[in-house]
């Protein structure tokens, strides 16, 4: 499939489309600003391959524009961009709140969460835009349900192939899971305790600190950043080009 459609778009992207995704991802994206030339032209290529297939809807929102849909795609492609594969096949469809929101059955309101019953991705624009705002707190709601999403369509996908390799995510998964007991055991000193939840959320959450603070999570918890960079196929503090592989 990403063969077929790097052949349909010639493996360009139309020149105005282009120019406003380097504004708007220079705007809001350190990972993108901290790109050489050559990556930052494959993450805008990614990106627009990627925004041909989600889908965007919005109850609230008249007009979901170029850069709501930009940066809340560039999510994908940042934790994806070493690895081959950055389009999902079962999440593809996106809403989008203009602020946080409630949901039936939860007394707090949402920054965003994942409907994986039916393959639905939600987001708190507002939220998103803090996100990156603020880019060195390891918070960001976009980074953290798409790495919801990636985690679950590497699991369930078996037709086209998985994210994933399955050796690398089980050596994360071995230690992620002790340091999740630690995070249980209120003896936790680096990453955020709403990964005590479930693997599920730490996942999450160390793609947040992984990407967010790299510097600290790789002090605190070398070897599990090490499997970090060993699954997603990057390292974020090689800056200009941190992706492992070379094209």
């Amino acid at each position: 499939m990403l063969n077929f459609l790097q052949k349909l778009f010639l493996g360009r992207v139309p020149k105005s489309i282009d120019a406003d995704y380097h504004k708007i991802l220079s705007a809001h994206s350190s990972y993108y600003l901290n790109l050489n030339e050559k990556r930052k032209i494959e993450f805008r290529l990614r990106l627009y391959l990627l925004l041909n297939v989600l889908g965007f809807h919005s109850a609230e929102i008249k007009n979901i524009t170029r850069e709501m849909r930009a940066v809340i795609g560039c999510a994908i492609i940042e934790i994806t961009f070493g690895l081959d594969n950055y389009i999902p096949k079962r999440f593809t469809q996106i809403v989008v709140m203009p602020r946080r929101y409630m949901y039936p059955g939860f007394g707090q309101p949402f920054l965003g969460h994942t409907d994986f019953s039916k393959g639905v991705i939600y987001f708190s624009w507002e939220d998103v835009q803090h996100g990156y705002l603020v880019p060195d707190d390891a918070v960001n709601v976009a980074l953290h349900e798409m790495a919801h999403v990636i985690e679950d369509e590497s699991a369930f996908e078996k037709l086209f192939g998985d994210f994933f390799d399955k050796w690398k995510w089980l050596e994360w998964a071995k230690l992620a899971h002790d340091k999740m007991q630690i995070i249980r055991r209120t003896q936790n000193e680096f990453l955020k305790s709403y990964g005590g939840h479930n693997m599920k959320e730490m996942f999450a959450v160390c793609v947040e600190t992984f990407f967010e603070q790299p510097a600290e999570f790789k002090a605190a918890l070398p070897e599990i950043y090490q499997t970090m960079v060993e699954l997603l196929r990057q390292d974020p503090l090689l800056k200009g080009d941190p992706v492992l592989r070379r094209n």
